[in-house]
């Protein structure tokens, strides 16, 4: 998965047509435990930007996207949030969206 190294970055990428972004923290256990389940669920789905961002390094995306917890996983598609799923990860609803958007 990729990492996101700034903002500016990060702002492309939500401006792309469909984009999964994973906020997470260096010190975060559960982080790596669901950024494994979302790496084998969007296996196979080449059209899907997916990349992470380390939150404490880049705080403006944290400010800017309001993300009091990790994980927190964003689902974007030309720039509008359509996901949002902090701490626990509701996988299956994550799932659905991007089987939605794969027809």
């Amino acid at each position: 998965m990729k990492t996101l190294l700034s903002l500016e970055e990060a702002h492309r990428m939500t401006n792309g047509d469909f984009a999964m972004i994973v906020a997470k923290t260096h010190n975060c256990a559960t982080c790596k435990v669901i950024n494994d389940h979302l790496e084998r669920t969007i296996k196979g789905f080449d059209s899907i930007n997916v990349a992470q961002i380390y939150v404490d390094d880049i705080d403006a995306f944290r400010g800017e996207h309001v993300v009091f917890s990790v994980p927190t996983v964003l689902i974007f598609s030309q720039g509008k949030e359509l996901l949002r799923q902090s701490r626990f990860i509701d996988t299956a609803k994550v799932n659905r969206l991007i089987e939605a958007y794969k027809k």
